[in-house]
């Protein structure tokens, strides 16, 4: 006889929510042109979640990797320990990353300021009202301006890590990212083919049928992903899929790169900084930094640029220039070629968001893999996720050069005036009437819900529009009071002064000798759970 209790457990049966994350594809072959980091990763994701497919990917040793992601969003964490199963231990020893809790930058007003965009929540309704600043509005920030991260030195010398509370990135030297990729991809078996292709063969549909190399091979796939960088090989060049520019509000076309020495400083943080046409970033590694002088050619030439860097940072031994174009094609999806990175689209580098786009469209594609070339609207469901992801990348950084006030160049003049930020106009509404944006979004019938869909969530807005202070009216009083508010930042100060530099983490071993490493990824609270699409 059937009991109450049997009743109750059929009556919440959740097992509807067993279904496939990545669903059965009729697709058996994949062929990846271009290695780099985007070429790499999505390889050894197909190869994670889609193991029934064979994957191959065919690069030329003759054609160099441009990287100019080595500073990253959080998604990468997760999405290379919990995703894609890579041993954190090793990734540490053989990538040799650096810790970043968010961006530095010097940036929106006049003079020595500057705002911290960091990846942790906090009081910046509170920090503004307080000091006109949203600098203490969180632990994150006060130690991003100590150069700390969130491990304390107790008095009898142990170590209390935090870093499983506070989300963090790494700062990554792209040269040791690809050898370790490049090496993770042999180790589970996914074929590389060194080939240079010269020729990509239509059949009378458009499909592409075959790529031919330079040393006599057709290689045939079923489907072709183009990550071949800014040369679009397939996407661009073959299938000549339309490409929509975002001149109007990016018109960033080149960077001036160069190392500089640390001198054991690293800070936990990448910065920006505002420059006379332009701004550039500094990437803290172990031992140097890493610059990029983001510039417009309508401003700046070669010669220009590289007096203005060498007024900041002092003499440069060496530099390369990075050309590029912000914009993206009109599908990612075309036929049967599907393109991820930089052959797809590019945004300029400031919010470091290469590899988090890469990351995105690579799970994209994972959980929406159409079962066939006649799944339309599989197929229309990842063209579209896709280019609403980037849109919003578009709007969202256009809000940086609308509002910048630090400097009244000519270059900055025009982006005040000119640049567009499309749909994030209204978010920039909504912010003059209600912020902050995050507290509005806390009632499910408030009209902010819809922002927490978007890549930039409603706190993300909130920072960078009170970081530029573009709220036109004295902000509102908050809920707690001064006194309250100053116990929270004195606690921030107390226990920054105990904390780690980045130095110490990794001069002294700590991350693997203490086991904070492995406490990090076995706490069961830790923000590192695994990447959805």
């Amino acid at each position: 006889m059937t009991s109450t209790a049997d009743h109750i457990e059929n009556a919440f049966d959740l097992s509807y929510l067993d279904f496939a994350k990545y669903p059965k594809t009729q697709i058996k072959t994949i062929g990846i042109l271009g290695g780099g980091t985007a070429g790499y990763l999505t390889a050894l994701a197909l190869k994670k979640l889609h193991p029934g497919i064979k994957t191959s990917v065919v690069e030329s040793s003759k054609i160099p990797v441009i990287g100019v992601g080595e500073s990253t969003t959080t998604e990468i964490v997760p999405f290379l320990h919990r995703t894609l199963g890579i041993d954190p231990q090793t990734f540490f020893q053989e990538v040799q990353p650096t810790l970043k809790l968010g961006i530095r930058f010097d940036w929106g007003c006049p003079g020595d300021y500057h705002f911290n965009f960091n990846f942790f929540a906090g009081h910046q309704q509170e920090s503004y009202y307080y000091e006109d600043s949203i600098n203490n509005a969180n632990w994150a920030s006060v130690l991003m301006d100590a150069k700390k991260i969130p491990v304390i030195r107790e008095k009898d010398g142990s170590l209390t890590s935090l870093l499983q509370s506070i989300p963090f990135s790494y700062h990554i030297d792209n040269k040791n990212l690809i050898r370790f990729l490049n090496k993770t991809v042999k180790q589970r078996g996914i074929e590389i083919l060194d080939a240079e292709v010269v020729k990509v063969n239509l059949d009378d549909k458009e499909f592409v049928s075959s790529l031919e190399t330079d040393d006599g091979q057709k290689l045939s796939f079923d489907l072709y992903i183009d990550c071949s960088g800014f040369r679009s090989k397939i996407l661009g060049q073959a299938l000549k899929t339309e490409f929509i520019p975002f001149s109007s509000t990016l018109i960033n076309n080149r960077a001036l790169t160069f190392d500089t020495a640390n001198h054991g400083v690293i800070a936990p943080y990448t910065a920006c900084s505002t420059m006379n046409n332009g701004w550039c970033w500094t990437i803290p590694m172990r031992e140097e930094n890493h610059h990029g002088y983001v510039h417009s050619t309508l401003y700046c030439d070669e010669a220009t640029a590289l007096a203005e860097v060498c007024a900041k940072f002092g003499p440069i031994e060496k530099y390369k220039m990075v050309e590029f174009r912000s914009g993206r094609h009109k599908q990612a999806w075309n036929k049967n070629v599907f393109a991820i990175g930089n052959a797809y689209a590019f945004v300029e580098p400031l919010e470091s968001t290469a590899i988090q786009t890469a990351v995105h469209s690579i799970m994209t594609l994972c959980k929406l893999m159409p079962a066939n070339f006649q799944d339309t609207t599989s197929i229309a469901a990842i063209n579209q996720e896709i280019a609403v992801t980037w849109d919003t990348f578009r709007w969202f950084l256009g809000i940086h050069y609308k509002f910048n006030k630090h400097l009244d160049t000519p270059y900055w003049k025009w982006c005040n005036e000119n640049t567009n930020i499309g749909d994030a106009q209204m978010i920039v509404d909504l912010f003059q009437q209600r912020p902050p944006l995050s507290a509005s979004n806390l009632g499910t019938n408030s009209p902010y819900t819809a922002l927490e869909a978007l890549v930039f969530n409603s706190y993300s807005y909130d920072t960078l529009l009170y970081g530029q202070k573009v709220l036109s009216t004295p902000p509102a009083k908050p809920k707690m009071t001064k006194e309250e508010y100053l116990s929270r930042t004195f606690s921030y100060q107390e226990l920054t002064k105990k904390a780690l530099t980045v130095k110490e983490l990794f001069e002294q071993n700590h991350l693997e000798e203490e086991g904070l490493l492995e406490q990090l990824f076995e706490d069961q609270d830790t923000w590192i759970v695994e990447t959805e699409a």
